[in-house]
């Protein structure tokens, strides 16, 4: 269940990654008497924000004026990608990907998004490659999320002290990103270093609303330092606002087996 949690949240970075790269904007691009320059520009930005409004037929016919313009554009193909994407053309997707990466090796976004999409593919080794390249880049302003889902990716290959140096490389960057306090605090748990992941549990509960395993661990810390208040609220919150999840399908199993 853990590995269903973590793959959420990476697919979350490419939420994130696409509103970064797309506005709200959408006026129409105005030709006359703009450079080619700045026509390439104006269409990879339309195609991008109409990705971010699910326009997938104006994003499309953006991204190929802008190819028809320059088709060695880095931003029309990393565009593109994130088009082909959406659609689960994936093997176009990565054509893509990997031109836009051909035409611009310093491009990050592309690089982080690109890690993404090999981690939806399950090719663990590849997007750890990707996102391990894209956090050298010390300018890019999601440079922590970028930790974060390198140390997400660590973990499904069983590299957990490279997950931890993750994870805290991402909170140096970014002290009030929740995500990886939730991260580091299952780490000490699964380590029985409990005191370590309270501390990194009650930093995360400070900076988000609970979740299903914030909960679930809530309460196997608290069974574990014997505050049966603790574990009774914490049980309660889990199956009110979490009916349907695996934990709390856990949680309701923990408690038959202590009633016996």
């Amino acid at each position: 269940m853990r590995k269903v949690a973590l793959k959420t949240a990476v697919l979350n970075l490419l939420v994130i990654a696409l509103l970064a790269v797309a506005g709200c904007t959408t006026s129409k691009v105005k030709n006359s008497g703009a450079s080619i320059d700045k026509a390439l520009t104006d269409h990879i930005q339309l195609g991008l924000n109409y990705i971010g409004e699910g326009n997938r037929q104006m994003a499309r016919t953006h991204l190929l004026k802008a190819l028809e313009i320059d088709s060695r554009s880095a931003g029309a193909h990393h565009g593109m990608a994130l088009l082909l994407q959406l659609e689960q053309e994936n093997s176009l997707a990565e054509d893509h990907f990997k031109k836009a990466l051909a035409y611009d090796r310093d491009f990050t976004r592309a690089r982080n998004n690109y890690a993404v999409f090999l981690f939806q593919e399950g090719r663990f080794k590849d997007a750890y490659k990707q996102f391990l390249a894209a956090s050298d880049d010390v300018n890019y302003e999601l440079r922590p999320q970028v930790f974060y889902s390198l140390g997400v990716t660590a973990v499904r290959l069983d590299e957990v002290e490279a997950a931890e140096d993750a994870w805290k490389r991402s909170l140096a960057l970014r002290p009030r990103y929740a995500a990886p306090y939730l991260e580091l605090a299952e780490l000490y748990h699964n380590r029985e270093n409990f005191r370590l992941a309270r501390q990194y549990l009650d930093a995360f509960a400070t900076l988000s609303a609970p979740q299903a395993r914030s909960l679930w661990l809530g309460v196997r810390l608290d069974a574990q330092a014997g505050n049966r208040d603790g574990v009774a609220s914490k049980g309660l919150a889990l199956s009110k606002m979490f009916p349907d999840s695996p934990e709390n399908q856990r949680y309701q199993e923990w408690l038959k087996n202590e009633a016996r």
